[in-house]
């Protein structure tokens, strides 16, 4: 098993390099450095990737690592014109920095170490997959974006609607996995796998301390506190690779925080001679957010609501009279666009049916025991948020309270989706996220975990103040490597318990690949992936999706009739699927077929289906000792059959 893990290194890294290069380029042209040009340069080279994609669809550019390599270089030289052209208006002041190596190593290095090898672990190996309902879509997605050079929102959603009823889709997770793939020659599951290693162990992490460090300073404890308790909240990042998957909304939250940071630093008080960059700066992430996916933005949004209402509060209130109409006026719009945005910026009316899971008591309590969507108590997280409440009420400060607000429209959204009685509220404040509780429950970690990361300041302030700890607290205090070690190592183990046992083994179920997996068997699996030496380029592939049959797409490189479970039947396809073994050699199914280029089937009817549905796919099935087709290939109970009607076979 370690030589899998030992030749999926190369594609890890091409896939951290995609991720983050182009970003720190742009982020270096801009005048960040440090710290700070990591943390953007992820976000910024999702924005990169995501403006490609659609630039290269409108020319008709076939989809390419070289397309972000262009755009990139014209988004530096412009950087660079703008820096310079801002410097002669605005010099930028030489602050002396102090330098924060050290603990920025433990910060970053103890949860890609914990988050990365947790994920690992689940995965057990890099060439599996999570067989989950959505992934049907993102893994045949991204075969879809190779096979047709095109990865634009505004094409992506073709795989499934040919007829262009799907006319955006969040594509940016897979124009960035579809470059890895293509680059590295890796398969679609491999590349997928990478990706989500580097987003949840890389640069997941470096958002968050961002987040913390620009909301409350660069101090030594709180810089690894918070990097350390990534790794510790069950709803982020893990929840999202089980549930769904959702890997573009998981892209985006991974993110989200450095928008969000980015906001504080526009909207907090206080002279700020450079905000003209910061403005250029936010107008570049927020692409890559949106295109990621537009709940992501949503949430950058909502979290932000106490950052920008205090900010207006604060400009009334400091204001003369007359001004004070004018920033009135001007809290109005934006209290209004928010809203707007809200009614806009939501999924078809039809994909809002998530109900309630909980009554509202037990919905706070999930929250205050850091125990949301039904996870085991997280014992760490939890006690380390009320101390963080406490200590905001104990020392409170602009900047300390505005975070506390973060936390509780967090807290809110996951309690009005999770419990409210009222589906005209949950509508209106939730539906934007398809009033999904999983959703919302990742969304509430990113505004609690600054909350936990200042309750970690305040409880290790209060131990090094004991007679036992007083010897270790003044070497934290000083900088000491081998405290603030001792202390991430300390958060980490404490936040190992049932919730986060339960993370994985979640996720391990998924990725589970035996007779009794979730949809895929071992047979079906090796089958599917001897496809591309069996079956012609030319040739599509039939089989019931509900089988497990429609990931040969992505195992394969073979297209299928089906490439997801929900998808824009044609009379044809309809035809094949329902009729073909009860009328194989009709006039009409001969068209169908030659219309649609199917020429085999894949039959998994064996295993039966892994979800109830009332599609019919009975004419898929029954085909052993049918004259008019011809066993290609089989493996245990999976059969690949080659169609010999209508001339087929000669």
């Amino acid at each position: 098993m370690l030589i899998p893990w030992l030749t999926f290194v190369p594609v890890v890294l091409l896939a951290a390099a995609v991720l983050v290069l182009p970003g720190a380029a742009l982020s270096w042209a801009l005048g960040a450095r440090g710290f700070m040009s990591l943390a953007l340069s992820a976000p910024l080279s999702v924005s990169l990737v995501a403006v490609a994609s659609i630039l290269a669809g409108m020319l008709g550019i076939p989809w390419s690592l070289w397309d972000v390599l262009a755009l990139t270089a014209v988004a530096v030289a412009s950087a660079l014109a703008w820096s310079r052209w801002r410097a002669s208006l605005v010099p930028r002041p030489r602050a002396r920095r102090r330098r924060d190596t050290k603990e920025l190593a433990i910060a970053l290095g103890l949860p890609f170490l914990s988050i990365g090898g947790l994920i690992a672990i689940a995965m057990r190996s890099p060439d599996y997959f999570s067989q989950r309902y959505d992934n049907f879509f993102h893994l045949n997605a991204i075969q879809y974006v190779i096979d047709t050079g095109n990865a634009s929102p505004f094409w992506i959603g073709t795989m499934t609607s040919p007829d262009g009823t799907l006319p955006f889709y969040p594509s940016a997770w897979h124009a960035v996995v579809s470059l890895v793939v293509a680059t590295s020659g890796s398969s679609v599951v491999e590349g997928t796998n990478a990706a989500i290693l580097v987003v949840a162990a890389v640069v997941w992490p470096a958002s968050c301390v961002f987040l913390v460090r620009s909301l409350f300073g660069r101090s030594r404890v709180m810089t690894v506190a918070a990097g350390v308790l990534t790794s510790a909240f069950t709803a982020f990042p893990y929840l999202p690779l089980h549930y769904g998957v959702l890997y573009p909304l998981f892209l985006g939250l991974a993110c989200a925080p450095v928008a969000l940071a980015i906001v504080w630093q526009l909207v907090r008080p206080g002279k700020e001679p450079r905000r003209a960059d910061t403005v250029v700066v936010l107008a570049l992430l927020l692409p890559g957010v949106a295109v990621a996916h537009p709940g992501a933005l949503l949430a950058v949004l909502a979290l932000s609501l106490p950052m920008v209402v205090a900010a207006f509060v604060h400009k009334i209130v400091a204001a003369r009279p007359p001004l004070r109409i004018l920033w009135g006026g001007g809290l109005v719009l934006y209290l209004g666009a928010g809203l707007f945005a809200l009614h806009v910026l939501r999924p078809p009316a039809d994909q809002i049916y998530w109900p309630t899971i909980e009554s509202i008591p037990a919905a706070i309590g999930s929250v205050v025991s850091a125990a949301v969507y039904g996870y085991p108590l997280a014992l760490l997280p939890a006690g380390l948020i009320v101390v963080g409440v406490y200590s905001v009420i104990r020392r409170p400060s602009y900047g300390r309270w505005v975070a506390l607000g973060s936390s509780a429209v967090g807290a809110t959204l996951y309690v009005i989706v999770a419990a409210s009685s009222s589906e005209s509220l949950r509508n209106l404040i939730t539906g934007p996220w398809y009033n999904n509780a999983p959703r919302l429950a990742s969304i509430w970690v990113i505004g609690a975990l600054p909350i936990a990361a200042l309750g970690a300041v305040a409880l290790v302030r209060w131990l090094t103040r004991s007679r036992v700890m007083i010897k270790l607290g003044g070497r934290m205090r000083g900088g000491s490597t081998t405290a603030l070690g001792i202390l991430g190592v300390a958060l980490v183990v404490a936040a190992q318990g049932p919730a986060l046992r339960q993370a994985g083994a979640d996720i391990a179920f998924t990725y589970v690949l035996r007779n009794d997996a979730p949809i895929v068997t071992p047979d079906e699996y090796r089958l599917m992936e001897e496809l591309r030496t069996i079956v012609p380029d030319s040739a599509v592939v039939a089989g019931d999706p509900y089988t497990g049959a429609s990931f040969a797409y992505a195992l394969s490189g073979r297209k299928v009739l089906m490439p997801h479970l929900l998808m824009q039947v044609s009379t044809d396809m309809q035809l094949i699927n329902s009729r073909f073994s009860k009328e194989p050699d009709d006039p009409a199914m001969c068209r169908a077929l030659i219309d649609t280029g199917v020429r085999y089937v894949l039959d998994f009817s064996a295993g039966g289906d892994f979800m109830k549905n009332n599609a019919d796919f009975s004419g898929l099935e029954g085909l052993a000792g049918s004259p008019y087709v011809s066993l290609a290939a089989e493996d245990g109970a999976a059969r690949l059959y080659r169609i010999t009607s209508c001339g087929f076979g000669s």
